[in-house]
């Protein structure tokens, strides 16, 4: 029994040794930190580096007894509130964690929520001062393609999706500041290249990002993951997709949604439409006691708004006056039925402003029957 808490207090008493000498190296190795800054040589700072992370390991290879792990997080977490009662600059104590490992997925390291923990503890205390964002220490590390990628994923994990949704917003914005369009990012995750026959195209991490960046950043004129796969691809190709898509669990929503949107396609301009109507009407003429069903509650019943949007858009174009009128009433009466459901007109204007032009008209319509609804 003795000799097992003696064990113990050893142990308690090398980590503490241990993390005195690392705040040594860590308080004696700032200037190193601000050298490299400078441009002095990288080389000479890895090396300095490299000798901490070596004699880290071999002190801290007794990890695997219990409590060890209690007193080092205890003894970082002491370290943090150090550099913070100091105001350490972010990018400082993203190496100090050694979290500046090359070829690794940082959001994949414990540590990095700790640092992402520093940071919005730093801007608390630091409130009169412009927030430090972790965007632009990351961005130095992983170039934004390798980043976007990593943060789709880490937008996977329980621990992380808050801070990579946050950090994915960031970049966006960055995008969409430096003019980049949801057209050049289809382009540039290879969403447009079919690698080796057809694949299940969904399951790539571009395509995440492309939807999210197309529905919110987008700077150029508003489309759709739909719209580009139709434009890019033929019938047959694009219905190989969706099925490679639904037999995969992680995509099998959304390709259910883009098979939805690719049979919504051109409806309002298509000659079944018509027989339909016209047989519905003489159905109703000779059947007086059936209840009336309008054709928007017959495509309601059949069509997610977002497929409803698709027909709108794709017959955005249409010149016969047949099809002008069955859009004008869908159109119509999908917006009084957003209207009731007070929809943001963001939203609105998102999903049927194809053009300036025709922002304008929606906005129109909608405000006019959002103001009817609070009048009553």
């Amino acid at each position: 029994m003795w000799i097992h808490y003696a064990v113990l207090l050893g142990v308690v008493v090398v980590v503490a040794s241990t993390n005195a000498t690392l705040l040594t190296k860590d308080l004696t190795s700032d200037h190193s930190v601000l050298v490299v800054h400078g441009g002095a040589s990288t080389g000479r700072f890895l090396r300095i580096q490299s000798t901490t992370g070596d004699d880290e390991e071999r002190v801290f290879g007794i990890k695997s007894i219990p409590g060890v792990n209690k007193v080092s997080n205890f003894l970082n977490n002491k370290k943090l509130a150090k550099y913070l009662k100091t105001d350490k600059e972010v990018d400082d104590v993203f190496v100090k964690l050694k979290l500046n490992s090359p070829n690794k997925n940082v959001f994949e390291n414990p540590k990095f929520l700790k640092w992402s923990q520093y940071v919005d503890d730093f801007n608390q205390k630091n409130l009169g001062q412009e927030p430090k964002s972790m965007l632009p220490t990351l961005l130095r590390h992983y170039d934004g393609v390798q980043l976007s990628t990593m943060l789709e994923a880490a937008t996977k994990v329980d621990s992380t999706y808050g801070v990579a949704k946050r950090l994915q917003g960031e970049q966006m914005k960055l995008w969409r500041r430096e003019g980049v369009t949801a057209d050049y990012l289809f382009s540039f995750y290879k969403l447009d290249v079919l690698d080796d026959g057809v694949k299940n195209l969904l399951a790539k991490p571009g395509v995440n990002i492309f939807i999210r960046y197309a529905d919110e950043f987008n700077p150029g004129v508003q489309t759709t993951l739909f719209e580009k796969l139709r434009k890019t691809y033929s019938d047959t190709v694009l219905s190989q997709l969706l099925i490679a898509g639904m037999k995969d669990p992680n995509t099998k929503t959304l390709a259910t949604e883009l098979q939805a949107k690719q049979g919504a396609e051109n409806l309002l301009v298509s000659p079944q439409l018509y027989t339909w109507v016209k047989y519905a009407e003489r159905y109703k003429a000779n059947n007086e006691f059936t209840a009336k069903r309008t054709l928007f509650d017959a495509l309601r019943s059949h069509y997610s708004d977002d497929a409803l949007v698709t027909m709108l858009r794709s017959a955005s174009r249409v010149k016969a006056k047949r099809d002008t009128l069955y859009v004008r009433y869908v159109e119509n009466a999908l917006l009084d039925d957003w209207a009731k459901a007070k929809k943001p007109a963001s939203e609105v204007l998102t999903a049927l402003g194809v053009t300036h032009a025709k922002k304008n008209e929606v906005m129109a319509a909608y405000s006019e029957k959002v103001l009817a609804l609070d009048g009553k």
